[in-house]
């Protein structure tokens, strides 16, 4: 689930029909000084972001495919802030290979376990990667 939100951002990002960004990051970026609500707003909706990757990491937990060492709430605190970078670093550089990078390296953060507790890897291997 969380490959696929950084998917769905590289291509939503990446699609011209779209503006670069989402409305939080943008937001947050451009008017700093927006006032207490609009502060307010965007800091829910990156709550709300942060909470739905949590609950996806505490199920990986309980099904065995993320160590239950890892703490999940900072963990869902990384990647809402990876994909919030996605749609930053992408307004200065529209190139989809450098936000694969980014996604790729952030998952290897993921610290699976197969079902009988032996480590192994979420990541696609670089040659596995779609081609750009």
């Amino acid at each position: 689930a969380i490959e696929r939100m950084f998917d769905s951002i590289i291509r939503r990002t990446s699609d011209p029909r779209f503006p670069r960004g989402c409305l939080n990051t943008n937001t947050s970026l451009e008017c700093p000084g927006a006032g207490d609500e609009i502060t307010r707003k965007i800091a829910e909706g990156f709550g709300r972001q942060e909470s739905a990757i949590y609950r996806v990491l505490r199920r990986a937990q309980a099904e065995g495919l993320l160590r239950s060492t890892i703490d999940a709430r900072a963990l869902a605190r990384f990647f809402m802030a990876v994909a919030q970078g996605l749609n930053v670093v992408n307004k200065a550089v529209a190139d989809p290979s450098v936000l694969q990078d980014i996604a790729r390296v952030a998952m290897t953060v993921w610290g699976t376990t197969d079902r009988n507790g032996r480590q192994k890897s979420r990541t696609r291997k670089r040659s596995q990667s779609p081609k750009r």
